[in-house]
């Protein structure tokens, strides 16, 4: 049994790549990609650049060369506003929305259902702005997380954007599009969608790096955000295929 585990970027992964055995790397389109074995598991770790394209593109290219059994993408997000979750949290996703997919009209944004054009199917169900995440999967990483320590993890609904919220208006703004949204990335509905389209199971975690916000900096914890969700990537490797 494999698992192709994705980050956007190197620092997403730093501690993964440290953890494999009998490494092997290689590069896809110029990003980086290992081999090994980690927590006892046949892991393949990419980097698939920022954003959806990069997201989808990368996939793709590994999708096609080989088939992995699941996919597991690892990383940061920021939270939005009543989701609960602070800084260094874990976030688990029960289904991913592309948050900026649409159409905007005289009364707001639409989502892509006003188009009317599905961007693919599941079975028959046609796909617009949300797609799934294995719900097994997810709702066992959630019990297995939640009783490693005593690290915050929620599981819900993950909105994907391409430009992030910078403003706590835009931050609102988005959460009234997807309510109950926990928090937003720029890559996890892209790599959904290509899971669908391939069959394969997908699951995503992230580690909360920041509140969705008037942008400050200096109020993200990256490093603390990153170390979470690679250490809780290391125990779902090690039991949520067992």
């Amino acid at each position: 049994m494999s698992v192709l585990l994705l980050t956007a970027t190197l620092l997403e992964q730093t501690r993964l790549t440290a953890a494999l055995t009998d490494p092997v790397h290689w590069t896809v389109s110029g990003r980086s990609c290992h081999h090994g074995v980690c927590a006892g598991r046949e892991v393949e770790i990419a980097e698939t650049g920022l954003g959806s394209v990069n997201t989808a593109h990368t996939l793709t290219r590994l999708l096609e060369a080989r088939r992995p059994d699941f996919v597991l993408q690892v990383g940061i997000a920021g939270a939005y506003p009543g989701s609960g979750l602070q800084i260094g949290d874990l976030a688990i996703a029960a289904e991913e929305v592309y948050g900026d997919l649409g159409v905007v009209t005289p009364d707001g944004w639409r989502p892509a259902d006003e188009i009317g054009i599905p961007l693919a199917y599941a079975g028959d169900t046609a796909l617009y702005n949300r797609f799934p995440v294995d719900e097994a999967l997810g709702q066992r990483a959630l019990d297995i997380l939640r009783n490693r320590d005593t690290v915050r993890v929620e599981r819900g609904v993950f909105v994907t954007v391409q430009d992030c919220s910078g403003t706590s208006a835009l931050g609102a703004e988005r959460l009234t599009r997807v309510p109950g949204a926990l928090c937003e990335s720029m890559e996890g509905a892209a790599a959904a969608h290509v899971c669908v389209l391939y069959g394969v199971p997908f699951i995503e975690l992230r580690g909360i790096s920041n509140a969705v916000e008037d942008r400050d900096l200096s109020r993200w914890d990256l490093p603390l955000a990153n170390g979470r969700a690679q250490e809780a990537a290391v125990c779902l490797l090690q039991e949520l295929w067992s």
